[in-house]
């Protein structure tokens, strides 16, 4: 099913209007990829407010994915595209090389993460142009992008235009593309820097308030 604010009364719904109204939060497979993901990108690469994409790609699919080809349409329109490619994506090596191929022939600036480690991080942003300035609007989640394997997929995300995490996300494609060695995030928590003491600190936290009550 579509997640009930993703439906319009008519055509498509306008996704960056309804994200300037609040967070919207997407659990799959209940709530469909196509018209909550897939469609997030896709209006995306067609809006000509939008100036540029990017894009974590871990597990995608063997078969033509609709976020690759969102992301080529919208470098082919101009808009500036990076997309973070895990190489090492266990069984999904071959079409992650070739996908890769594909994005770089299209003119996406793609990398290839951070030597030594695996980028799990299921993550895209993008940056629009709008009465009053730049925007930043995000999805954050777990999961994989398989559109194909959608049916089984479990996962869930956020996608939000919250300053704070954009610039976060901002900050870390500015790592993941090797522009930066940034450690600290506002809202974000990235491993292998911060993740496993914060949570612990708030599990210490919880903790502490359950012995208090």
């Amino acid at each position: 099913m579509t997640q009930p604010r993703l439906v319009a009364e008519e055509g498509e719904p306008d996704l960056f209007a309804e994200l300037r109204r609040g967070d919207i939060l997407v659990h799959h497979p209940y709530d469909s990829f196509a018209t909550s993901v897939e469609a997030f990108l896709e209006q995306a690469a067609r809006d000509p407010d939008v100036l540029a994409i990017k894009q974590t790609l871990y597990r995608t699919s063997a078969q033509e994915s609709p976020i690759i080809g969102a992301l080529i349409r919208a470098a082919e329109a101009g808009k500036q595209v990076v997309a973070l490619v895990e190489l090492k994506a266990r069984f999904d090596e071959q079409a992650n090389i070739t996908y890769a191929r594909a994005l770089e022939e299209a003119g996406v600036h793609v990398a290839y993460g951070v030597v030594g480690l695996k980028t799990h991080a299921k993550a895209s942003l993008v940056v629009r142009r709008e009465e009053g300035g730049v925007r930043r609007y995000a999805h954050v989640g777990t999961g994989k992008l398989q559109p194909l394997d959608r049916e089984a997929l479990r996962g869930h995300g956020p996608a939000h235009r919250r300053p704070e995490i954009g610039a976060d996300l901002t900050d870390l494609f500015n790592l993941l593309t090797g522009y930066s060695r940034q450690r600290e995030y506002r809202r974000l928590l990235v491993a292998p820097h911060d993740l496993r003491p914060k949570l612990l600190d708030l599990i210490r936290r919880e903790s502490a308030r359950a012995a208090r009550s």
